[in-house]
């Protein structure tokens, strides 16, 4: 795939230190799901939302007979055992404030430090087959056909509601070897709280370590 020019980090600056140094930290998108800012948590990571406007007719295997509900669809994918890097395609002061960071590295070589990442994970045994995926995120509305595959678990990481669409992510993604497995539910919306299952996953971090990326980036801070 072809990546684009530029990407942003925002990050505290405390952290920059350790991550100019080349200690890439990913979370799992579980952290994300648990994550009680609006900004950066989303009950909704690794999952699409089919949520129509009118009701929806289901059939009960027991008795035959179809009713309507206030229902959605849902296609899900294993958020504890699939880990996330998160960039942006934007710079702008806006973020700052949106992600409560002070500092930001505008990385000028994406497609070298895809490459760093993909070879580091590669090296480790427990990664998932398909390695590093990489990828803008295409924002949706959940009462609206996408043109993604919903059904395919690798594409649903890169999905999100279009209220987030303000931040332009790009990620990078890997899952370890038992990731990746579809999962399909139909909820009823009052009865199903996506909070409560969110809490139920396990929330976890892995740093991969790639070499100084000095020569790749530059550092920007907020004044």
């Amino acid at each position: 795939m072809s990546f684009p020019e530029k990407l942003y980090k925002y990050l505290p600056s405390e952290h920059l230190t350790s991550t100019i140094k080349g200690e890439i930290l990913f979370r799992n998108f579980t952290y994300f799901k648990q994550h009680e800012d609006k900004t950066r948590g989303d009950y909704l990571e690794a999952i699409h939302r089919d949520n129509p406007d009118n009701e929806i007719t289901i059939t009960a295997q027991k008795d035959g007979i179809p009713r309507k509900y206030d229902a959605s669809f849902l296609n899900s994918t294993d958020s504890d055992l699939i880990f996330m890097f998160c960039t942006s395609l934007d710079f702008s002061p806006d973020l700052y404030k949106d992600f409560n960071c002070n500092a930001c590295i505008e990385i000028i070589d994406p497609t070298e430090l895809c490459r760093r990442i993909r070879v580091a994970v590669r090296r480790k045994i427990s990664t998932h087959k398909n390695g590093l995926l990489s990828g803008a995120i295409n924002y949706y509305r959940p009462n609206q056909p996408v043109e993604q595959n919903i059904k395919d678990a690798m594409a649903l990481p890169f999905l999100k509601d279009e209220i987030y669409s303000g931040q332009n992510e790009f990620r990078l993604v890997f899952g370890v070897r038992k990731a990746f497995k579809l999962k399909q539910q139909i909820i009823l919306n009052k009865g199903y709280d996506f909070r409560e299952e969110a809490m139920k996953g396990s929330a976890k971090s892995r740093v991969v370590k790639i070499g100084s990326i000095e020569d790749i980036v530059i550092v920007h801070k907020d004044t």
